[in-house]
């Protein structure tokens, strides 16, 4: 539904802008356009510092590890079976004559 809906406000947009475009002329929409676009910019770079701010705040930041009892429980049982819970940072390999090779 909310795929419908994004189309349908896109479609009624452009549609939107044809019809301003075609009245007042290009130079004028163009003008518009450009003092349009600093305000959007100017309340895009207002959002990123209030997100950056708030969570320094909570501080998160997006570098700490989960604490024990935000990992997930996970078990594996049979032969070479795996488990992979929380952070995945690494190689984990199961088979016979298994070869792993890193690029830097």
């Amino acid at each position: 539904m909310w795929i419908w809906v994004g189309a349908t406000v896109t479609m009624a947009a452009l549609t939107g802008l044809a019809v301003h475009l075609a009245w007042v002329g290009l130079d004028d929409a163009d003008k518009l356009a450009s003092v349009l676009s600093l305000f959007v910019g100017v309340a895009g770079l207002g959002v990123t510092i209030y997100g950056l701010v708030t969570d320094r705040k909570s501080g998160n930041g997006g570098h700490e590890a989960p604490s024990p009892q935000d990992r997930p429980n996970v078990t594996a049982s049979g032969e070479r079976s795996i488990a992979i819970g929380g952070d995945n940072t690494g190689i984990v390999s199961t088979g016979d004559d298994t070869t792993n090779t890193q690029l830097r």
